[in-house]
């Protein structure tokens, strides 16, 4: 059995931020707590180990796709402030 809790701590972050209605700024600001760098830390190193079992496995995926959602919000932020999306 796996000590690593199965939801995300930065999915939870993530959740907190967008439901404040963050402003662009403070979305761009934005950056995982110290705590889910460590947890995201001990996951790849665990992986590199070929250690996962699969509760920890799933808490990497979902690391890694909050980290993808983040990138992707925070491009498409910086696109619209230059100009290169079009008006909604």
């Amino acid at each position: 059995m796996s000590t690593e809790p199965t939801s995300s701590s930065l999915m939870d972050e993530l959740a907190t931020l967008f439901a404040r209605a963050p402003t662009p700024e403070m979305i761009l600001e934005f950056r995982p707590s110290p705590s889910s760098v460590d947890r995201a830390n001990r996951l790849l190193e665990m992986s590199r180990n070929n250690s996962l079992d699969e509760d920890a496995r799933q808490g990497l995926e979902q690391f890694e796709q909050a980290k993808r959602l983040m990138r992707l919000v925070k491009a498409r932020l910086r696109a619209n402030q230059i100009g290169l999306l079009p008006p909604r």
